[in-house]
């Protein structure tokens, strides 16, 4: 059982971590992408989407990917 637990939490930080990655690459070249209205945003609304970036990861590289 201590096993599975440690495979979990790692997957769960490979996931955040990959997230991480993706949201940096995401918000300097990809969010216009799929939102011609986030066009021209500020530095701090970047700061505050970051964190649903991260959770959301998969999704968006999907809509990037499909733009």
């Amino acid at each position: 059982m201590d096993n599975l637990i440690i495979i979990f939490v790692n997957a769960f930080q490979i996931y955040l971590l990959v997230g991480l990655l993706f949201s940096i690459v995401f918000l300097w070249k990809g969010l216009t992408k799929i939102d011609a209205n986030a066009n021209g945003t500020n530095f701090g609304f970047k700061l505050l989407i970051i964190p649903g970036t991260i959770a959301l990861w998969p999704m968006l590289l999907y809509k990037w990917v499909k733009s």
